[in-house]
């Protein structure tokens, strides 16, 4: 009997943190938990964590409650700090994607772009037109 997958996530927001886990039935994706903890308003400010342990004792107040022992979670934040762009680029490898993401990033981000964490996605190939699109 194959063991059923569990999917984490978290979304911090500015005035409250959710919780959701989903989990894998015979029917389908199903809802497993939701948990919902607001925030100080000093937590979260314009978008900016102000008070990085409140947040964090929030969070871990919320997997305690849940019981969860799961390590992978998937997060979701928001705030004038995070810029996301969807751009379509020619097919290439990944060592080459690498340095264009880094190039592209320049593009969009004020500061020295090593000072900023970057990650990108590859929502689909085309490689019949030559061409990839990627968040």
């Amino acid at each position: 009997m194959a063991r059923r997958k569990n999917a984490l996530g978290l979304d911090i927001g500015s005035s409250s943190v959710k919780l959701v886990q989903l989990r894998e039935s015979k029917k389908g994706i199903e809802l497993a938990n939701f948990s919902m903890a607001p925030l100080p308003t000093e937590a979260i400010v314009d978008g900016a964590v102000m008070n990085a342990s409140v947040v964090v004792e929030t969070i871990q107040g919320m997997v305690a409650a849940q019981k969860l022992k799961q390590k992978e979670c998937a997060v979701a934040i928001s705030g004038h700090s995070v810029i996301n762009r969807k751009i379509s680029l020619p097919a290439m490898t990944q060592e080459e994607l690498d340095e264009s993401i880094k190039w592209e990033a320049e593009q969009y981000i004020p500061f020295d772009v090593n000072d900023v964490y970057l990650d990108y996605q590859i929502l689909q190939s085309r490689p019949e037109q030559g061409q990839m699109d990627v968040l």
